[in-house]
């Protein structure tokens, strides 16, 4: 379980004014995760692993550019002896690494518009839900009379389930061809009338 804290809170257990924080978040320093109320809280455990690796030894304070921070080779790290502590700290670098691509790849995402707000993609998958809900009981209402005919419960499974591949086959048609991008013109169209 990660260790979340407020803003605050983390300044308080960092010994920083809540400036610095505010600093950090400003620089990107800051890795958030949703509590299980749903709020953005600072992810204590790897925000440290992340100012730890980019601390400037001659000011005390993270670097505002990755090269002012001095990386020594990993021989050269301070050793206490334990091959497990250089492999952590291999393992620190490298999900630094990795949280920095991904938080260029999706600002890169959102520059190129191909993001979406919560709510629009709540609503694109509500319409999703009953497209498909719709697709699958058109497909049954259309073989009901055989399957009200059927008595062997095989066949019975067969037929439900040729009814659904097509049901779904013919979504992925439809959605591959634009159907919710043309659905959400008509909604918009619908609301400004």
């Amino acid at each position: 379980m990660a260790d979340l804290l407020t803003q605050a809170d983390f300044a308080k257990r960092r010994g920083v004014g809540k400036s610095a924080v505010s600093n950090w978040k400003k620089a990107g320093l800051l890795v958030f995760a949703e509590d299980a109320a749903g709020r953005m809280m600072v992810d204590a455990g790897r925000t440290e692993a992340r100012l730890n690796a980019r601390l400037d030894p001659t000011r005390g304070r993270p670097a505002t550019a990755p090269e002012a921070s001095p990386v020594l080779p990993l021989a050269a790290e301070p050793d206490d002896g334990s091959l497990i502590s250089q492999r952590n700290l291999s393992r620190v670098r490298a999900e630094v690494a990795e949280e920095d691509l991904v938080g260029k790849r999706m600002k890169n995402a959102e520059l190129a518009r191909e993001l979406v707000p919560a709510v629009e993609a709540e609503r694109r998958l509500g319409h999703l839900g009953r497209m498909a809900r719709e697709r699958v009981q058109s497909e049954l209402r259309s073989r009901a009379e055989r399957l009200a005919a059927e008595r062997e419960p095989r066949a019975i499974m067969a037929l439900l389930d040729e009814a659904t591949d097509k049901a779904f086959a013919a979504l992925a048609s439809a959605i591959a061809g634009g159907a919710l991008d043309d659905d959400d013109e008509e909604d918009v169209t619908a609301e400004a009338a």
